[in-house]
């Protein structure tokens, strides 16, 4: 029997989660007739993904259709049911999480409403989704559920149309830590509320509310597009041993390049991930052998104090705005050092390099790390004695991901970039690829 079991209202948003579950490592199949339901051929999938055909339906057709599907699916093991949801919010998104709930029969279950998708620049603030920054309604046509609703809030939704009590929470809510709103779910769970609809602007944000959701205990389904369902899963579909190990793990990276496309990227980082960032002064690295060493362990040191309250962490330049046109103070230390640019550059890089070394030394829980760049990737490699990588596939284009073939610590996961990877999102994608892979 399958440990996950998504609902959808038509095929191809259905098969769409069903790919994204899939990226988990685990088996999915998308069905659209209910013969399927109890098929031999079916039981032994990881998940199953079925589409009732019913956006088009009214409210009372598709709450049928759903509570009799649902029935169907119920089983004890069953780790995680959800309802998938239009991004657009089309469809009888109030009706069919109803009946999901109603099919499982428990009165404590919440729908856990997460309608943001940030892969596809979809977010929820406030209550309302926004594409690209703009009101949904503004953006797209046929909001066929959001018509009722005076603001087009889907907070707004819920309360009008959801037939049981529903509540809303905040981005503010999450500045205050995953315990904080893994208890304030439970909380709202005890005094009855049946639907929370959660802001999602990133990621991050979808993490910590899976993780918050998981830790609160409550009994739950998730209604959302599909990244939270696949989070979810990711957390939930594992062995114990599995999930303590993903718990404990961590990831490492450079960014010694300079210019303002890499800044963006740092940035594009810091704002979608809880992630350590430790600035590097390159020109101290280009003084003289006591002021490099004294550098490398200021920043190594720094990076091992703090990271137990991190997942990731990152070495980067101090400097993300010098491009082609070197600064004063950088042409000054060429001249003062009688080097070139290229010497300094390899310098630098094997500075990095020895970072990445000396971290990983102090830290074992380190299982993977980024690279960005071809001469900070060579000077990894050279410092951790490995002869390259074992390429294992593509993340992005000019972004690859692979293990280091030899040396002090083989089989190390790496993902590296090229410095010209002109996406802004390239080093948050690489570090979601490497959790996937991980199952953080």
């Amino acid at each position: 029997m399958p440990q996950c079991v998504v609902i959808a209202d038509e095929i191809t948003g259905g098969s769409a989660v069903g790919a994204m579950l899939e990226k988990n490592g685990t088996s999915v199949c998308s069905l659209m007739n209910a013969r399927g339901l109890k098929d031999p051929l079916t039981a032994d999938y990881d998940c199953l993904v079925y589409s009732t055909n019913s956006r088009n339906l009214t409210d009372q057709q598709s709450y049928q259709m759903v509570f009799s599907a649902a029935r169907l699916l119920k089983s004890d093991e069953v780790k995680i049911y959800a309802k998938r949801i239009d991004p657009a919010m089309r469809g009888n998104t109030c009706a069919e999480t109803v009946a999901l709930l109603d099919a499982l029969g428990d009165t404590d279950r919440v729908a856990i409403v997460v309608p943001g998708f940030p892969a596809l620049k979809r977010t929820n603030v406030g209550g309302y989704i926004l594409v690209d920054g703009k009101p949904l309604q503004k953006s797209l046509a046929g909001l066929e559920d959001l018509f009722p609703a005076e603001t087009g809030r889907v907070a707004d939704l819920f309360t009008e149309k959801f037939q049981y009590k529903a509540e809303a929470l905040h981005l503010k809510e999450y500045l205050k830590g995953t315990e904080n709103l893994a208890n304030t779910i439970k909380k709202m769970a005890k005094k009855g509320v049946r639907a929370i609809v959660l802001d999602c602007t990133s990621q991050e944000d979808i993490n910590m509310i899976a993780d918050a959701v998981l830790l609160s205990g409550i009994k739950f389904i998730a209604v959302d597009p599909g990244p939270f369902t696949a989070t979810l899963a990711r957390k939930v579909m594992r062995p114990k041993n599995v999930a303590k190990e993903a718990s404990e793990t961590k990831i490492f990276g450079i960014v010694g390049g300079v210019n303002p496309l890499i800044s963006a990227q740092v940035e594009q980082l810091r704002l979608e991930e809880k992630v350590l960032i430790v600035m590097v002064r390159n020109l101290e690295l280009l003084e003289d052998l006591q002021r490099r060493n004294a550098e490398i362990n200021r920043v190594v040191d720094e990076i091992v104090t703090k990271f137990n309250t991190f997942t990731i962490a990152f070495a980067v330049s101090d400097n993300m705005e010098i491009n082609n046109q070197l600064v004063p103070e950088y042409q000054e230390m060429l001249l003062k050092t009688n080097r070139t640019q290229a010497e300094a550059i390899d310098i630098i890089a094997t500075a990095y390099g020895q970072i990445v070394s000396k971290v990983l030394e102090k830290r074992p829980d380190i299982k993977a790390i980024y690279t960005k760049g071809a001469e900070f990737t060579v000077a990894t490699c050279r410092e951790l004695k490995s002869m390259g990588l074992k390429i294992l596939g593509q993340v992005l284009p000019l972004t690859c991901y692979g293990e280091m073939i030899d040396g002090d610590y083989a089989g190390l996961k790496c993902v590296t970039s090229a410095s010209s990877a002109t996406d802004t999102n390239t080093i948050t994608d690489s570090i979601q690829y490497l959790k996937r892979k991980l199952t953080i």
